[in-house]
């Protein structure tokens, strides 16, 4: 009897004792509280249409940077939630983007030093602006990586009609106390993947209202958009595998990532990018997503 007793109260310790599987819930909700995690799922999910990373290398003292504004906007409007735009103001080009204060009136200080190391780096460091450059790509036909902006948009429809190997989407939510924004990241493989994938996110804001040279007027009021102001990432990206390791069809990948915003930044205009690339050497985009953070 003692022990059958024994036997009982064995399996009820070793019922109460099990762990399920957590639960990864990836439906929309108000507070993502997922954390790092990887796993093959059971279901082949559809690929996505492939959304292009437009850099626009850009500064206040450039007077036909707006020019380059507008064609990036064009661009952006003739392809609704395809075009994904950097506006990236570097400090290798002071006679282009020093905010120094001159004649009375400011220049905002829009530069950064990821985006430094992106225009520099990554797209050549142009001597002149703007230039721009199409999904980091280095084109047969192109002595370099970035471009003038007359050849922007023949470049963005050559490379819409490319698919996409990995699906990409950007959840955020944020506490209005803190300033605190929290973005999830998620990677969904729709076929084996060879190549080293690399992610890479970073925050923009809209509508900072500012200087810009414009012709041989300066406009005080002028609306900048698609500010590059954080990289939330290492400034190379954040290596998601080796290349030892495929990514197969089905592998789910997520990275969360914390970020208090200034209290200079307008949240409501504000939006967190993330970008799926090759490696340093190889450079050019596979994927990107942008979610406005409210």
């Amino acid at each position: 009897m003692k022990k059958y007793i024994f036997f009982l109260l064995s399996i009820a310790l070793l019922n109460a004792c099990k762990e399920d599987a957590p639960f990864i819930d990836f439906t929309a909700k108000s507070t993502p509280l997922q954390g790092d995690t990887a796993f093959v799922d059971s279901i082949l999910v559809v690929p996505q249409a492939r959304n292009i990373l437009l850099e626009d290398i850009t500064g206040v003292r450039c007077p036909n940077c707006p020019q380059s504004h507008d064609v990036a906007k064009s661009i952006s409007d003739a392809n609704p939630g395809r075009i994904v735009v950097l506006a990236l103001h570097a400090f290798s080009n002071p006679i282009f983007t020093d905010p120094i204060v001159s004649s009375g009136f400011g220049y905002p200080e829009f530069r950064d030093s990821t985006a430094d190391y992106i225009v520099t780096q990554l797209l050549g460091n142009p001597s002149a602006l703007p230039q721009g450059a199409v999904n980091r790509r280095f084109f047969p036909s192109e002595s370099n990586r970035y471009l003038p902006f007359s050849k922007w948009s023949g470049y963005v429809n050559s490379e819409l009609a490319i698919a996409t190997p990995i699906n990409l989407s950007v959840m955020n939510n944020y506490n209005a106390v803190t300033r605190e924004v929290t973005a999830v990241v998620k990677m969904e493989c729709t076929q084996n993947v060879t190549d080293t994938v690399y992610l890479s996110v970073g925050i923009t804001e809209n509508e900072i209202i500012g200087t810009q040279k414009s012709g041989i007027d300066t406009i005080q009021n002028y609306p900048h958009n698609h500010i590059f102001r954080k990289m939330l990432t290492a400034k190379a990206g954040l290596r998601i595998n080796s290349s030892t390791v495929v990514l197969n069809s089905k592998q789910v990948v997520i990275r969360v990532f914390k970020y208090t915003l200034p209290t200079s930044w307008n949240v409501n205009n504000c939006n967190v990018v993330g970008i799926l690339h090759k490696s340093s050497s190889r450079i050019d985009v596979i994927h990107c997503a942008e979610k406005k953070i409210l």
